[in-house]
């Protein structure tokens, strides 16, 4: 008695091996997606974790212990224009100062945390531009929006930074921060002599025109 081979039809046997085929394609979806996550924390140092459902959540990539904060922070104000939030703040002495303080000149507002890399390759342009300006009236002034600490003071201190420095805390939840609509740092905010705001963004896109117009 001869045993018949068993004949597999083709549309079947592509079924079989569909999964294979599909599979590959996924991962090198996954490859793809990793490789444009990595570029986007190279470019910016900032690590975005995607939550099922949820919107990126920024999150310091290169300081280890950084906070993780859940709460989503509000989205971007770039290009924005408008009156400028009104704040109070402690500065580094403990010594309460107001937005209204700076009304009459050109105020730099610029937001930073020492645990972010970005922030502290910033903060030495953003000392320098206050050491120019500042006879010309342009008024600069730091926001750190993890609150005042020996380990900030520290910093500020070795880095030789002179201007105004005023300390919210929170991080990401911190009052004033998501007033402005801040979603990632640094983040620098030109505002005209009446409290009006002519630019946000990064201080790297700060037009140096712009600064000049404001300084007339």
């Amino acid at each position: 008695m001869k045993t018949q081979a068993m004949r597999i039809p083709a549309g079947a046997l592509l079924l079989t091996l569909s999964p294979c085929l599909v599979f590959p394609q996924s991962l090198g979806d996954l490859a793809r997606r990793e490789q444009e996550r990595r570029q986007q924390v190279e470019e910016t140092g900032v690590k975005v974790i995607t939550l099922s459902g949820r919107a990126p959540v920024p999150v310091d990539a290169r300081v280890s212990g950084a906070p993780r904060i859940e709460t989503l922070p509000p989205a971007p104000l770039d290009g924005a224009t408008g009156p400028a939030p009104a704040f109070t703040l402690e500065d580094r002495e403990g010594r309460r100062v107001s937005l209204a303080r700076f009304r009459g000149a050109p105020l730099l507002i610029d937001f930073w945390a020492s645990w972010c890399g970005p922030c502290r390759r910033s903060m030495p342009a953003i000392e320098q531009l206050y050491r120019k300006y500042r006879e010309r009236g342009l008024q600069v002034v730091g926001i750190n929006i993890e609150g005042r600490s020996t380990a900030t003071l520290d910093y500020l201190n070795a880095g030789g930074y002179t201007f105004p420095i005023l300390f919210d805390s929170g991080n990401w939840n911190s009052p004033v921060a998501r007033s402005y609509r801040v979603s990632s740092i640094p983040r620098t905010f030109l505002i005209d002599g009446d409290g009006n705001i002519l630019f946000a963004g990064h201080p790297d896109r700060l037009p140096a025109s712009m600064l000049e117009a404001a300084l007339r």
